[in-house]
């Protein structure tokens, strides 16, 4: 199953892109300059920060991420609806001129992500209702 299907509450946004899909953005936006492995460790890292700084702090959610792979995970839809898919995007855009050393590029990427990040952090704190801290008692 995909990504999706534990965003009950999130279906009427709208579609969410598979791991194909955002290698294909990429590869448009920018060529294929790095292997899928390499690619696929960055999708790991956004989509592991998404559901533990995003996600899993809403009631209702406390997920496991599992790392993705390629040949088997390639048609899995990811966690961020199509419309904020500049997550991904510039999170992606932002590694690969990182490691090219285009600083410029890359800073403009960190902002656009950054940007991106926060709209759709808001958006999904919006739309549930984030867990109860913890209460402690006297000892």
């Amino acid at each position: 199953p995909g990504w999706s299907a534990y965003l009950a509450g999130t279906e009427r946004v709208g579609a969410y892109m598979t791991v194909n899909d955002l290698i294909s953005d990429i590869t448009s936006l920018r060529g294929q300059q790095y292997g899928t492995d390499m690619i696929m460790g960055w999708i790991n890292e956004i989509e592991g920060q998404v559901i533990e700084e995003v996600i899993n702090r809403a009631e209702g959610y406390n997920l496991e991420f599992i790392p993705m792979e390629y040949e088997k995970d390639q048609d899995k839809k990811l966690s961020i609806p199509d419309r904020f898919k500049d997550v991904y995007v510039n999170y992606l855009l932002s590694k690969i001129d990182y490691h090219n050393e285009e600083t410029e590029r890359y800073n403009n990427d960190v902002v656009m992500y950054n940007s991106a990040y926060d709209a759709y952090a808001a958006w999904f704190r919006r739309c549930n209702r984030a867990k109860k801290a913890p209460l402690f008692s006297k000892f």
